[in-house]
């Protein structure tokens, strides 16, 4: 990201065409860095509130098939 600075910020000749590609390169690298460090997390968070483990599943599974096999 800090390598994106400088060429957005030169003033030499062709600095128009690196300017706008340090930019998108800066900006990108920002918004890949805010939803890998904040987003992803937050929407597991949220997400696994309403799952259960897969351990638990399968215990529930099993006494439910369990109660089938016992004879009435």
């Amino acid at each position: 990201m800090y390598k994106a600075k400088p060429r957005s910020l030169s003033n030499s000749a062709g600095s128009e065409s690196r300017f706008s590609i340090g930019v998108v390169v800066f900006f990108g690298t920002l918004l890949s860095s805010l939803l890998t460090l904040i987003v992803v997390p937050v929407m597991y968070a949220l997400l696994c509130r309403k799952t259960q483990s897969p351990e638990h599943i399968t215990r529930q599974l099993e006494s439910q098939m369990s109660e089938m096999k016992q004879p009435a």
